[in-house]
């Protein structure tokens, strides 16, 4: 009789331990950062997608509401909508992406941007990379829009295909903008952008 009752008991323990496995799944579950920063902490608004990205090389792109050549059709991920005065970057990243006739030259990206800063947070670095290369760190330390170049070295510039990714070591909570502001992450404000030969 006692064997039959711990035999009985068996199924309860599995059952509830699967429960409870299942239980940690929700409040936990075991995802890449990609998914859970877009759909779990909604830090980002990252989610791969595809995008034909057509670029004629030396075209500036405008972020600026309103304004022709904007840059939805090459806009990646990481970006607000934008607004009279320019778009900010959303999260600890954003992505362009670029396709374009390949050109066995040194390429230069030019960034005018406006950055998240005060007294007290100085400067915004803005680490950028293309196909997964470090290009360089620019740093931005004004409201109003300034202009800082980086190069991209000719091996990736004939491929006529660019994925650039902006990291934002120093973004902070839109919140610190004023008391209507988003509590999403923000650190450079893009006014326009543009890629050209050397």
């Amino acid at each position: 009789m006692t064997a039959a009752k711990n035999f009985l008991w068996l199924p309860i323990v599995l059952v509830a331990g699967f429960e409870l496995y299942a239980a940690s799944l929700v409040l936990r579950p075991n995802v890449d950062a990609t998914y859970r920063a877009y759909f779990i902490d909604k830090t980002s608004d990252c989610w791969p997608h595809v995008t034909p990205a057509p670029y004629e090389l030396g075209k500036d792109l405008s972020f600026t509401e309103g304004a022709p050549n904007l840059f939805f059709p090459n806009k990646g991920c990481g970006w607000f909508y934008p607004n009279a005065k320019g778009t900010w970057s959303y999260g600890p990243f954003s992505t362009m992406l670029f396709r374009f006739p390949g050109e066995d030259l040194p390429l230069t990206l030019t960034i005018n941007a406006g950055a998240m800063v005060d007294a007290a947070h100085p400067n915004q670095r803005v680490e950028v990379s293309a196909n997964g290369t470090k290009l360089g760190t620019l740093s931005f330390g004004s409201m109003e829009p300034e202009v800082r170049t980086v190069s991209i070295p000719a091996e990736l510039g004939k491929t006529g295909s660019l994925d650039l990714r902006f990291d934002f070591p120093d973004a902070r909570s839109g919140k610190e903008l004023g008391p209507n502001e988003d509590a999403h992450l923000r650190a450079i404000r893009f006014v326009s952008m543009k890629i050209d030969k050397s």
